[in-house]
């Protein structure tokens, strides 16, 4: 009777470990991508000039990697080693090197793998494609069908309202700014470069208050959307990333191909974007430097999806709208068939597309 109660007790208690994980995260902070005629900040020398990750984005990422050891300490080897490890990334160096970090993070080397005595850092292999060649995280291979119905939402009925509705915010930044600003696009690239501003409390220009921040800020995440408006947009960007690593843990549970357990993706926020669209998870979304979007996958075939909020953590679960818990690998290939391209290349180049 003692045993039995031991073994129901120890099995109540225990808790259920992920046979495979897939994490797509953001880059890190980086120096802005752009400035403005009146900025006055626009002399400023960025180490390593615009778009490259500053010190700050650095240490958020080799804390990220950190932080998703200590999550997933459970099946995330105390040694590096490449069956179990896979690093792909965006081929913008912000995010090979953000890559790169969150590697070292995950894995300093320990005990023989120690190399330098005075460098406890180690070398992972960081995979990419080239930006037209890319249609996982950058996104940029060229995709006829999408480019068509891309150009159609810049010209649809809800762009056109955006801008009759914010006519006079352009008016304004046009103003002050030095540099039209005729569309949502311009707006968010404006509002990225004062949040990095605020980030390094750098002063921002008179004209700018909270407000006005709060309210870039919303139109920033509006046009991240509208990259993803229609199912057939899902489906050839976000859906693509899902379809991979749905792949993946196919061939994990049937033993078809040796897949690593461990399998992370440096991307960008439309990355992120993109993917949660697919998923009907979210409307309009604005990522912190070093969100991520975690896939974990059980023996069961069981799939759970988390939101961290940036590099921190600040983890939320996710219910998958379209396929209720315990979702299963099968019901989730089967409820979000729509979104998931059969033959991506094929897909983007028929004038029937829907």
């Amino acid at each position: 009777m003692l045993l039995i109660i031991l073994f129901v007790c120890a099995t109540a208690g225990s808790v259920e470990i992920p046979k495979q994980i897939h994490v797509l995260f953001r880059h890190g902070e980086r120096s802005p991508t752009s400035i403005f005629p009146n900025d006055p900040h626009k002399n400023y020398k960025w180490e390593g000039g615009l778009g490259h990750l500053t010190n700050r984005g650095k240490l958020q990422m080799y804390t990220l990697g950190q932080n998703i050891k200590e999550q997933y300490n459970a099946i995330i080897p105390k040694y590096y080693w490449p069956v179990d490890v896979n690093f792909t990334s965006s081929y913008l160096d912000r995010c090979l090197m953000s890559a790169e970090l969150v590697g070292a993070g995950m894995f300093p080397p320990q005990g023989e793998q120690i190399w330098n005595l005075d460098l406890l850092w180690q070398p992972i292999p960081i995979h990419y494609l080239p930006r037209n060649l890319d249609n996982l995280l950058v996104m940029k291979n060229n995709c006829t069908e999408y480019d068509k119905q891309f150009f159609e939402i810049q010209n649809s009925s809800k762009v056109k309202q955006y801008n009759r509705d914010y006519h006079a915010l352009y008016a304004y930044l046009t103003k002050h700014t030095g540099k039209v600003i005729e569309n949502i696009e311009a707006v968010e690239s404006l509002y990225n470069t004062l949040e990095i501003y605020q980030m390094n409390n750098m002063s921002l220009p008179y004209w700018v208050n909270d407000t006005l921040m709060d309210e870039m800020r919303i139109i920033g995440a509006q046009n991240l959307a509208i990259y993803s408006e229609t199912d057939y947009m899902k489906k050839m960007k976000g859906g693509f990333f899902i379809k991979t690593i749905l792949n993946l843990m196919e061939a994990t549970l049937t033993g078809s191909k040796e897949v690593p357990s461990i399998n992370t993706y440096a991307g960008h926020d439309l990355t992120i974007v993109h993917v949660m669209r697919a998923l009907g998870l979210v409307n309009t979304l604005k990522p912190e430097f070093g969100a991520s979007l975690i896939f974990e996958l059980y023996e069961d075939g069981k799939i759970e999806v988390f939101y961290w909020d940036s590099w921190k953590g600040g983890i939320h679960r996710q219910v998958l709208p379209n396929c209720k818990s315990p979702c299963k690998i099968n019901e989730f290939l089967k409820e979000y068939k729509k979104i998931l391209p059969v033959n991506w290349a094929e897909e983007c180049n028929v004038a029937s597309a829907t």
